[in-house]
């Protein structure tokens, strides 16, 4: 059982420290991405068929990997809910941080 947490997904035997994208595709399908942050392919042994890393080691180009959960992956509804819940912490973090900016030196919004 693959379980989604905040910053790390996990399948009970290994864990891979990630973080999540929305719909970050240019061909507009809606997907939740799940990009790896360590160089130990953790993340390819709980997602061994959607694992994809485009490293090439002959023109020194290197990659963490990252696994993309289109809308019939049967993990697709657990992963967006939990992107979601990380997405939203984020925003609600960056207005606080907005607000003090706008208190101490009395800016407008940016």
């Amino acid at each position: 059982m693959i379980k989604f947490n905040k910053y790390n997904v996990t399948n009970g035997t290994d864990k891979a420290k990630i973080s999540y994208s929305l719909d970050n595709r240019t061909d507009g399908r809606i997907c939740v991405t799940i990009y790896a942050k360590d160089y130990d392919r953790s993340l390819g042994r709980i997602f061994s068929d959607e694992y994809t890393n485009n490293s090439d080691s002959m023109t020194d180009y290197f990659e963490k990997g990252r696994v993309v959960l289109f809308e019939d992956h049967p993990l697709y509804a657990a992963a967006r809910a939990q992107a979601e819940a990380v997405q939203k912490a984020w925003s609600i973090k960056m207005e606080a941080r907005r607000e003090v900016r706008r208190s101490v030196f009395g800016t407008p919004a940016f």
